[in-house]
């Protein structure tokens, strides 16, 4: 197992697994991976490393892997835990954090 990376359709898709058409998942068009690499994180430099090719798929021009980068990522999203059920409920409830928070 190795940590390796794909754009298939426009997305970014990181996953630990042996070949990178394992990171394809059910009902992905696999005619759509542009690429592919391993990656590493530093958590010393606070950076992920994005390298190498894939032997399934090619090398990601950095073109396709920069317009990738730029899908929502929960890294880079705000976010907000509840431990209620209902949407609505969800909402109201991160209001009123927010409007605490101003």
């Amino acid at each position: 197992m190795a940590h390796k990376f794909i754009i298939n359709d426009g997305y970014l898709i990181l996953g630990d697994v042996e070949f990178h058409e394992n990171l394809i998942s059910k009902g992905r068009d696999k005619s759509k991976t542009v690429g592919g690499g391993r990656w590493h994180v530093d958590k010393e430099r606070n950076v992920i490393f994005f390298y190498g090719k894939s032997v399934d798929f090619g090398k990601v021009k950095q073109k396709d892997f920069d317009e990738a980068f730029k899908q929502p990522s929960v890294e880079r999203m705000g976010n907000f835990f509840s431990e209620k059920e209902n949407f609505e409920e969800v909402l109201k409830e991160y209001e009123e954090f927010c409007n605490k928070s101003e």
